[in-house]
């Protein structure tokens, strides 16, 4: 009884957590820097307000943005832990440009301001990554567990099932199971509930049972109609959610409307001409700053490649871009050979890869054979951030075998992306690595905004060298 009302509480808590949240990370981040920074900054403020009162008002307007105080029941912590990582660096960088404006930063003691920042990102996140990992640790024993009701034939019942088992975290439990066609009595599949009937089993179920959610899926060949099962799920009061077979990873499931007729956007989606030009500002200021900044470094690099192995300076292959069109993408040679994307059968590089030169493989292990591609960013070919372009040959064997592939070319292809952070750098020896790669660059085109291409950024530098390099 008490467990019970505990999990009540705890359900109807997780939005109120979140305002509390809204509330409270402003106020505590004020509070430190007035106790760790402020007392230190004679009077009247430099600022023109108490300087507790800019951070109070900065972090209350740019912590939100990131989506930091959105349902994570679900989502990735490691995701959220980046999310509250870029908004705390936000607040940070809008707080030393206005000390710099105003000629105050002379007042704020850099030991001061770096403990009270990292203290404050600290507080943060255990506030937001702390307490959910706690909670999802509270949920694998059994705690705040959300009972589903489901509708769908047997293959997937069984899928759906397996995988709320294998993520106890989520505290989700499949309570009921009811199917337009009922399995054998003799036929009952290992590890799924006993269906409890059809539809007017449900029916008869729901008058007088509760539960928090319905999840249905649902096949032409059913002897069920839709109609009469949507009329009946919307004839109750609890949330349904469609799940359907179909379904696959990467797929975006936003609504559009077209009119009065409300459809799903599966791939791709059009942005916005401001997140655009921001990108494209974003790409040529990071890729022209590059190649100035690393010229003495470009110019090393080309004059060793030419130096220890006869050939060109310059590797240039065919590749696909964005909407799927062709452009040659450059780097330094790092190869004995100089095959053509569109060579068959092409060979991705390999640990130990003979075809690879002595001085490749140390270029190639830093990533400084991929250098050149800023010039094809500053010629707007390819993007700072964006999915890895793959060979032409590549591209034409794994669309056939991946369903969505091709999405990932609605992007311009990036230096570094979402995939190659996430640890799916490097060559793909299977069809599933490359499956995984496809689903972080569909991921990435999703839920891309300016932060996420920052965040990026500053992972691939924190990372440059790796094993998988080669």
């Amino acid at each position: 009884m008490q467990s019970t009302a505990f999990n009540g509480i705890l359900r109807q808590s997780g939005g109120d957590l979140a305002r509390l949240q809204r509330l409270g990370d402003p106020l505590v981040s004020a509070g430190l820097f007035q106790l760790l920074v402020g007392q230190y900054i004679p009077e009247p403020s430099p600022l023109l307000l108490p300087s507790w009162l800019w951070v109070l008002v900065l972090s209350f307007l740019l912590l939100p943005g990131g989506g930091m105080y959105g349902s994570f029941r679900q989502g990735s912590l490691k995701y959220l832990s980046l999310r509250v990582l870029n908004r705390w660096l936000m607040v940070l960088m809008s707080i030393l440009v206005l000390t710099y404006f105003t000629r105050s930063s002379e007042y704020f003691g850099r030991i001061h301001f770096v403990s009270w920042a990292v203290l404050t990102l600290v507080l943060l996140e255990f506030s937001h990554v702390g307490l959910r990992k706690l909670l999802r640790m509270h949920r694998t024993r059994g705690g705040n567990c959300r009972e589903i009701l489901y509708w769908g034939d047997t293959e997937a019942a069984l899928k759906f099932n397996t995988r709320l088992m294998n993520a106890p975290w989520l505290g989700l439990r499949m309570s009921k199971w009811f199917s337009p066609s009922q399995p054998r009595p003799d036929c009952q599949p290992v590890g799924l509930p006993q269906c409890s009937g059809g539809l007017s089993e449900m029916r008869r179920w729901l008058s007088s049972n509760e539960v928090d959610s319905i999840v249905f899926s649902h096949l032409p060949s059913s002897n069920v109609n839709i109609t009469e099962l949507l009329e009946f799920f919307g004839d109750t009061c609890l949330p349904v959610i469609y799940a359907p077979q179909w379904a696959r990873k990467g797929m975006r499931f936003s609504v559009e409307q077209f009119g009065d007729t409300y459809c799903l956007n599966l791939w791709g989606g059009e942005q916005s001409l401001l997140s655009n030009n921001l990108k494209r500002a974003f790409d040529v200021f990071v890729s022209s700053t590059g190649l100035l900044v690393l010229s003495p470094l470009l110019l090393a690099t080309a004059i060793a490649v030419k130096l220890t192995s006869p050939g060109p300076i310059f590797f240039m292959q065919e590749r696909y871009g964005m909407n799927g069109k062709s452009f040659k993408l450059i780097k330094f040679r790092s190869m004995k050979v100089m095959e053509s994307g569109q060579t068959a059968g092409l060979r991705q590089a390999t640990k130990n890869d003979s075809r690879v030169t002595q001085f490749g493989k140390f270029i190639r292990r830093w990533s400084i054979d991929e250098l050149p591609q800023l010039i094809n960013v500053l010629r707007g070919e390819m993007s700072i951030v964006g999915p890895r372009p793959h060979a032409v040959d590549h591209n034409e064997s794994y669309r056939r075998l991946i369903p969505g592939y091709m999405q990932r070319h609605a992007f311009k292809p990036g230096l570094t992306g979402l995939a190659q952070v996430e640890g799916w750098r490097g060559e793909t020896a299977t069809l599933e690595c490359m499956a995984n790669r496809v689903e972080a660059d569909l991921r990435y085109q999703r839920e891309w905004h300016f932060n996420l291409d920052v965040a990026i950024v500053l992972r691939t530098m924190l990372s440059l060298w790796t094993h998988k390099a080669y």
